[in-house]
């Protein structure tokens, strides 16, 4: 009976709410409109004027979740999959199981949303963004209330990302290798750009592993920022973790840096332009900073200009799109921006390259860097302090150059007035930046700030040079200024400088940390420079002519050391060696020739079939030292013996020929001057050097190679004599 009388009873739910065990209470409010609501077995029919609606109501909330369109209803109603809410004559977004959104009213109300959005994740800046406008127009204060905004995290967690995650795992070490990549890049790495704060990585890092372990979904952009740092770190591997790499993993840094970066790139390229976050533009910043130690210069200048342009996407230069947001957000974002900004201006102007930031447009704020301050430690910097002052100094020269776009068409007094600007900079650094007895207290409970004190004072005196540089290379008997001569003086004075400066660089990267590109960059441009300043120098009267030919040959001294380790400094060692070659002016120098006769010594007693050039690391005497007048200490003297004996890794090839001893001729047979260097081939260099700055007489100086120079081979130098 009692069944029966439960099959008899009249059915007040839908098929759905049966099988969920949920029971229909209508209770029906009226709020001043006419309308009818009535029951009608399992479903509830609304009407309201010529709309009619039938649906099933929930228990909790009076909802409509199955709805059947009647005739009469409009299009904008056919098409939408809200729920309906009966008491309050309302359509609400649905979102999974949860549903919580704005609510939506027919067009008959006065209070008419768009559809769908969602109050926890999305807002209405949407329908702005799908146009293209870019945070900080004046259309995004439309409607925005008083308060503090957070920062959004615009990731989607669609089934199809979640397996680009899982297809990119197995890229992943086990946890204890991780960790040890993790800790050294947190402690040794991270500190030369600082990209990344290192204790909000380190939370998100530990979260990652739980969620993992949890077998929950792991965040898209976190898993590839962290791969880009397991990439980036292993390139300036210690010994230590290079043994274990090497014993538990059964494979070299090389392939293991290499594994990385390809994973975050196939994670990377999943995420879409249009939607983007912090953590986007800090792994494509440091794809752009592999790239570079990977000697691939080119690439990474285009990855710069991905990067910046994703930053300009969440509104980093603007200093508007920070209103609302709390302080250590608003410190994280202007320090990005300023990085990308100092990283803009150093490849634009050092390697003639079109500039990515406006210039003219330099307004935004540098960070307090009041995130690392230390009571303890009144005078303590920041980690990021260096990255700030070398943004100061583009910011200093940008409004001295004006609409000028090369340096040499400055006239003699901007460039003064341009140096005594770098001087003041000079005077007013930090005492643990000094260039002059600096403050090195800090430097064994921090040993970042050594390398950045030198990574500093090779920029500042890189930036002193670039003014300079038209002056080093334009001929002697072609002046454009009486003040030529002067400043020409200077310029020899300040490349000397900058040579000490990066060989105290050199001597605390080398070997281990070989490729880091400054390290390179600034011994080759440099030495290119002092080379070109000596073969102009038609009448002898370039400054300190014995200082720069050792400064050439303690150049060379140095590249030769790098083309061992890197691409890069081998293609550069490469070709100042062939310039050399090339200038009677400077092959004649004694320790030069030296070298040349060395060198063509080593080949020759080659066996042919396998002869190797100095490059592939098998047969280059690294211990030579050279007979600079500069003295090292027996500190330094030891550091330099271990760099010598170490050779981590084998050069790659290079694409033109194998044999770095061959002869003028045999050279210039392969890779002829002519009237530029466009065609030359140099293992890559050609690419990434503003030639035309060299302001070099190519054809010249193939006929002076060829051996029509004048040199009487007295080793001071000098092809005609003193």
């Amino acid at each position: 009976m009692q069944s029966a009388g439960k099959e008899s009873r009249a059915a007040t739910s839908c098929t759905e709410c049966q099988r969920r065990k949920q029971k229909v209470r209508p209770k029906v409010l009226g709020n001043g409109r006419e309308r009818r609501v009535r029951e009608n077995g399992h479903a509830t029919t609304v009407k309201q004027e010529k709309f009619l609606i039938y649906a099933s109501l929930a228990q909790k909330s009076p909802r409509l979740h199955h709805q059947t369109v009647h005739l009469g209803m409009p299009n904008f109603l056919r098409n939408d999959t809200s729920s309906f809410n009966v008491v309050t004559w309302e359509w609400i977004s649905e979102k999974g199981d949860e549903s919580r959104g704005r609510k939506r009213s027919y067009p008959e109300s006065n209070n008419i949303e768009s559809v769908g959005l969602n109050d926890d994740e999305e807002e209405p800046e949407d329908g702005l963004k799908i146009w293209g406008y870019m945070p900080g127009h004046v259309h995004f204060n439309l409607g925005h209330t008083n308060g503090r905004r957070t920062l959004r995290k615009e990731s989607s967690d669609s089934s199809d990302k979640l397996d680009i995650v899982e297809n990119v795992m197995h890229a992943v070490p086990p946890r204890s290798i991780t960790d040890s990549i993790v800790n050294h890049f947190l402690s040794n790495v991270n500190c030369r750009y600082n990209a990344i704060y290192a204790p909000t990585f380190t939370n998100q890092y530990v979260q990652w592993w739980s969620d993992r372990a949890g077998g929950r979904p792991l965040s898209p952009e976190f898993t590839c920022l962290l791969l880009r740092a397991l990439s980036y770190s292993v390139q300036y591997i210690t010994p230590e973790l290079r043994k274990m790499i090497e014993f538990e993993l059964a494979c070299s840094p090389q392939t293991l840096t290499g594994r990385f970066n390809d994973a975050a790139d196939q994670l990377s390229q999943s995420f879409p332009a249009s939607n983007t976050c912090i953590e986007r533009v800090q792994e494509l910043f440091y794809k752009g900073a592999w790239l570079k130690s990977e000697s691939n210069i080119v690439e990474s200048w285009h990855a710069l200009g991905r990067t910046i342009r994703e930053a300009q996407e969440l509104g980093l230069d603007k200093e508007a799109s920070n209103e609302g947001l709390a302080e250590f957000d608003v410190e994280i974002r202007r320090r990005l921006w300023t990085l990308l900004y100092m990283w803009d201006w150093q490849m634009s102007t050092w390697l003639g390259r079109p500039h990515l930031i406006n210039q003219k447009e330099l307004s935004f704020t540098l960070p307090s860097l009041r995130l690392d301050s230390s009571p303890a430690e009144s005078n303590q910097l920041s980690p990021f302090a260096h990255i700030v002052l070398q943004a100061k100094i583009g910011r200093c020269i940008a409004p001295l150059m004006g609409d000028v776009q090369a340096v040499g068409d400055l006239s003699p007094e901007q460039v003064s007035v341009a140096l005594e600007e770098m001087r003041r900079f000079i005077d007013d650094l930090p005492p643990i930046f000094r260039v002059d007895d600096p403050d090195l207290s800090l430097d064994e409970q921090h040993p970042y700030f050594v390398f950045q004190r030198r990574q500093l004072h090779v920029v500042i005196y890189m930036t002193m040079l670039d003014l300079l540089k038209p002056y080093l290379t334009r001929d002697t008997a072609k002046a454009k200024s009486p003040r030529d001569s002067e400043l020409r003086k200077t310029g020899v004075e300040i490349a000397l400088k900058m040579l000490d400066f990066s060989r105290l660089l050199f001597e605390h990267e080398f070997p281990f940390n070989a490729k880091f590109h400054m390290v390179v960059f600034s011994i080759f441009d440099t030495a290119t420079i002092l080379c070109s300043a000596m073969m102009h120098d038609v009448d002898n009267v370039l400054p300190h002519r014995a200082e720069v030919m050792d400064a050439i040959e303690s150049a060379l001294d140095m590249l030769q050391q790098l083309s061992l380790t890197t691409k890069l400094g081998a293609s550069s060692y490469w070709f100042l060696i062939k310039l050399v070659q090339a200038a009677p002016c400077l092959s004649q120098y004694a320790p030069i020739n030296k070298r040349q006769r060395r060198l063509q010594k080593m080949a020759s007693s080659a066996p042919e079939s396998d002869a190797k050039s100095p490059l592939s690391g098998t047969t280059t005497d690294t211990t030579t030292t050279t007979t600079s007048t500069r003295t090292t200490s027996a500190a330094e003297a030891d550091e330099k013996s271990a760099a010598a004996a170490y050779c981590p890794e084998p050069v790659p090839d290079v694409t033109t020929t194998d044999d770095l001893a061959f002869d003028v001729e045999q050279f210039l047979a392969q890779n002829p001057f002519g009237d530029s260097a466009s065609n030359m081939d140099i293992g890559g260099m050609e690419v990434v050097f503003d030639w035309d700055d060299l302001n070099l007489d190519w054809s010249v100086l193939k006929k002076d190679a060829n051996g029509s120079g004048n040199g009487n081979g007295n080793g001071n130098g000098n092809s005609n004599g003193p």
